[in-house]
């Protein structure tokens, strides 16, 4: 994301209120873009439902279908995601272009796949009807799709663009399930199923149309070359995962709880708990705006300085230097973003507590907010430490911190329903995202004292890609063709 970052600081430089509008604005569509579009859509068909009268039976079909779809197209994505990232920046330095829009495509087919099988798996003895099951399953595939197109956005600058493809999406979806319901030429349920997919649908292949433009469609692109990543990042995959497991296992494990309602004998999700952690997290939204046009700009300029000297036979001092400014902007940095984003927090505290009050939310679930709000904050917090440790390669350490962060939320959240119940919702996914951030903050605390002995002491002296499997297989679908980017220069990238 930091060539995101830098693009977005350009119009930073516009001293005037419009400039600074443009900035923040772009900069919101690009770090919150798919959010803001499911949750533009699903609020506008939801007002629909309201306005039509539809049945609240209907209603939370349709809203546990996408929440369903929300939660666990970003739990199956993330890893794949993660590794992809790694794969693309890989091309993108060594100037290998032509497997890139290819690769989407291989992607695209996994995910498409994997989802068909945890779908068929999870609608197997369900009560729905086929449509239903099917409409809710593309919807799924879609966000699986706009996941992965995510990578390679972050690389295409034309942000125009892109912010006019999520609102003819969305504008499209509002349009269809009005136009759906009104002339009422499905059951409510699967009329707005069926728009949010077309408007989806539109916005995949607009995106996709971007990422051709940008990156062209070569016709000896290799779809699948990116599949030895996968075996030789594995941690890459499991700490993404991990964490993003880790966020949505609060709310999993409540939906199994008191406050839990089943839709259509089938979607069992908890309306209020969700309602308010959508609230809470809305939250930590600023902090990724701040980290992409200035934490990961800042910083990664100083620590393109600092390797640049390693890799280009620079003297001592001079790596010394490099890495003393790298850590005062680093910690500098961080300092700053907690501070931005408490500041952020507290507005949302008091906002909050105002806006929930008025809608009919009891007093102690305003509370339960104030608490999920302070652990979302630290969970913001920690993905910061968990970007910045990748970038120096740490996977260790990084992915002991998504174990911690995981299983802490898994065991809390387990004792809390089995012991306290209710009580103990919202509390326990604050303490263990405050356990974390602590322990992922002592784990960067104790990287930077000794950076120096993990740059150049602790990496192995020759690189060598590991053989696995899905290397094999690589090679057997592409022969002398395939290209081993870690090794392309005689070095690893």
């Amino acid at each position: 994301m930091a060539g995101v970052g830098f693009e977005l600081r350009k119009l930073f430089q516009a001293r005037t209120m419009t400039g600074h509008v443009k900035a923040y604005s772009y900069s919101a569509i690009i770090t919150a873009g798919p959010f803001a579009l499911m949750t533009g859509m699903v609020l506008a068909v939801q007002m629909l439902f309201s306005y039509y009268e539809i049945g609240e039976e209907a209603g939370q079909i349709f809203v546990g279908a996408v929440v369903y779809a929300f939660v666990f197209s970003q739990v199956l994505s993330s890893g794949f995601t993660m590794v992809l990232t790694r794969y693309l920046a890989d091309c993108l330095s060594v100037h290998h272009y032509e497997d890139v829009t290819a690769s989407f495509f291989g992607l695209g087919s996994i995910l498409t796949v994997l989802g068909a099988a945890v779908s068929l798996a999870f609608f197997w003895d369900k009560p729905l009807d086929f449509v239903t099951k099917f409409l809710s399953y593309l919807f799924f595939a879609l966000l699986l799709l706009a996941w992965a197109e995510s990578v390679y956005l972050s690389a295409v600058k034309k942000f125009k663009g892109l912010l006019l493809s999520y609102l003819t999406g969305v504008m499209l979806a509002i349009f269809l399930a009005w136009a759906f319901l009104h002339w009422q030429l499905l059951p409510a349920e699967q009329c707005g199923l069926l728009a949010v997919d077309v408007g989806m649908t539109l916005v995949v292949l607009l995106f996709l149309l971007h990422i051709v433009d940008y990156f062209g469609l070569s016709p000896e692109g290799q779809n699948f070359a990116f599949l030895p990543y996968l075996e030789r990042h594995w941690r890459l995959f499991l700490i993404s995962f991990g964490y993003m497991l880790g966020i949505f296992l609060p709310n999993i494990i409540i939906w199994q709880g008191p406050w839990s309602t089943v839709a259509g004998g089938t979607f069992r999700f908890a309306p209020v708990y969700d309602v308010v952690t959508f609230f809470a997290f809305i939250s930590v939204l600023p902090l990724m705006m701040l980290f992409v046009v200035s934490v990961e700009t800042a910083f990664y300029e100083r620590y393109n300085v600092y390797f640049t000297h390693i890799t280009k036979r620079g003297n001592f001092r001079e790596i010394d230097d490099a890495r003393k400014d790298l850590l005062h902007t680093l910690w500098f940095e961080i300092r700053h973003i907690v501070e931005f984003q408490l500041v952020s927090t507290l507005v949302f505290l008091v906002l909050g507590n105002y806006i929930l009050s008025n809608a009919g939310i009891t007093y102690a679930q305003v509370n339960m907010y104030n608490v999920i709000l302070f652990g979302a904050f630290f969970t913001g917090l920690l993905q910061l430490i968990y970007i910045l440790m990748v970038y120096f390669d740490y996977q260790k350490d990084v992915l002991r911190i998504s174990a911690c962060f995981c299983l802490s939320n898994l065991v809390l959240g387990l004792l809390g329903l089995w012991f306290l119940g209710p009580d103990s919702y919202g509390f326990t996914f604050f303490l263990a995202g405050l356990l974390s951030f602590a322990f992922g903050f002592w784990r960067l605390s104790h990287f930077s004292q000794r950076i120096n002995y993990f740059v150049f002491c602790s990496q192995p002296m020759f690189y060598q890609p590991v053989q696995g499997p899905l290397t094999k297989l690589a090679l057997w679908l592409y022969g002398e063709k395939y290209v081993e980017l870690e090794l392309l220069g005689g070095e690893r990238k």
